[in-house]
């Protein structure tokens, strides 16, 4: 099977730079050999020290050609890496320090199951052609969600922190283990605690946890649409502002002379007494500019109460996508420069609208009210403050509270207790937009705002 090999772009934070160097050798591409009778793959390449142990204990070294059979358990020490070739051409990396278990491998198309079980550390997995064909009998369970695919190329990292995910081709589906979810079934879960993250969404990372809920953060590059923006006709938005605003000025420049007498328009007698009539000037008007910060939803209606966010393809519009949760995100217009000007002084923001939903325990949502509130960023010493004024007919009145630093590009986040919030500031320093949990007994207050200065 072709292999393509995407560049994996990593976000700044340190938890994830091992990710940067999945790439799969030329290795995986060689034909798969004669294998053993229990033998559902084999051993393509080895890097340090890797231990194989079999069902029932034995362990040996894995080694560049040796098969692998359902019920090994791959471990790889600290500089030791993995890959494995399946018997449907399906693939998978294992990174250093993990620990992987083949639990089940059956091609049958009567009875395809396939299932792997990850207790730490990171694998990268192409699925091959039996999950291809069935893909409601794939699954990869990690200590804490099962991970289903759409016919994929994904990263998973998991830890005692929770997980992180992230697709280069496809579409997994991520659910947290429990109810309905058991780690013994197979394929993808359904159900509220169901997230689909797929490559149709840029190149974003989602980020689960036991304490918090799902959530999206940008992998600290352009998204996919970024390479080769077009401008508008005519010129970039400043450049368009200037050329109008200029013609204004000298249509307003000639009415004034001409009402002062400094000229004779057709019809009027300046000299014999007459008043000139006055030009009538219709001004080009301003050119509408997009917003710099537009809220999109990655699928389905808007909901309840809901007027600030668009479709994602809409609200992408040349934007690049900052931050963004399960529902929503932050798409900003690109700057001169990405990185904030620290010459914006002290910015006081209001409220410009705000929507907020309660998502309750038993499954469900509906509309509340986001009342007030207030923004403070200081961008010299990158850093700011937000107080939020919500209410909801189950919660009464609810007030959240966040402060924390701005990172060079603009973007903040904060976990103040029991809640989140996560936004960016446009790079003019003249709008800002934040989403935000609030948990509660009744359930989770979530919602998105946009301030402007």
């Amino acid at each position: 099977m072709p292999l393509r090999k995407p560049a994996i772009v990593v976000p700044h934070t340190g938890s994830v730079a091992c990710l940067a160097a999945l790439t799969l050798g030329a290795a995986f591409a060689a034909p798969l050999g004669a294998t053993e009778s229990r033998s559902v793959g084999r051993v393509s390449l080895v890097i340090g020290v890797v231990k194989i142990s079999d069902s029932v204990g034995v362990v040996r070294a894995a080694e560049a050609g040796g098969s692998v059979a359902v019920g090994d358990r791959i471990e790889t020490a600290a500089g030791g890496h993995v890959h494995l070739q399946f018997i449907d051409n399906g693939l998978v990396s294992v990174r250093p320090g993990s620990q992987l278990t083949i639990e089940q491998y059956n091609t049958d198309a009567a009875d395809t199951s396939i299932r792997f079980r990850l207790e730490r550390g990171v694998v990268r997995s192409i699925t091959g052609e039996a999950a291809k064909a069935h893909k409601e009998r794939f699954r990869l369970n990690t200590p804490l969600a099962a991970i289903g695919v759409r016919g994929t190329d994904f990263v998973v990292k998991s830890d005692a922190g929770g997980l992180q995910a992230m697709v280069n081709q496809g579409a997994i589906v991520v659910a947290t283990l429990g109810g309905s979810c058991v780690a013994q079934s197979l394929g993808p879960c359904v159900g509220a605690n169901a997230f689909e993250l797929s490559d149709a969404m840029g190149r974003v990372l989602l980020e689960m946890s036991a304490v918090r809920p799902p959530r999206l953060a940008p992998l600290g590059g352009p998204v996919l649409e970024a390479p080769g923006r077009p401008q508008p006709e005519g010129g970039s938005p400043s450049q368009l502002v200037a050329v109008a605003v200029a013609e204004v000025g000298r249509l307003e420049a000639a009415q004034r002379r001409l009402q002062e007498g400094a000229g004779s328009p057709p019809g009027g007698d300046v000299a014999a007494g007459g008043t000139p009539p006055a030009l009538e000037v219709t001004p080009p008007p301003l050119p509408v500019l997009p917003p710099a910060l537009q809220w999109g939803r990655w699928s389905g209606p808007a909901r309840d109460g809901d007027a600030l966010s668009r479709s994602a393809e809409d609200a992408r519009g040349g934007r690049d996508l900052v931050i963004a949760d399960k529902y929503v995100g932050l798409f900003r217009a690109p700057g001169e420069s990405p990185v904030l000007s620290t010459q914006l002084g002290q910015g006081s923001f209001v409220l410009a609208g705000g929507a907020v939903s309660l998502l309750q325990v038993g499954g469900g949502s509906s509309a509340g009210s986001v009342n007030g509130g207030w923004l403070k960023i200081d961008f010299a010493q990158r850093n700011f403050s937000t107080e939020l004024a919500l209410s909801h007919p189950q919660t009464g009145a609810v007030q959240l509270n966040a402060a924390g630093k701005v990172r060079d590009d603009g973007v903040f986040v904060a976990l103040p207790v029991n809640g989140r919030v996560a936004g960016a500031v446009s790079f003019d320093g003249t709008q800002a937009g934040y989403l935000f949990d609030k948990a509660l007994p009744q359930g989770t207050l979530t919602g998105t705002t946009l301030w402007k200065r």
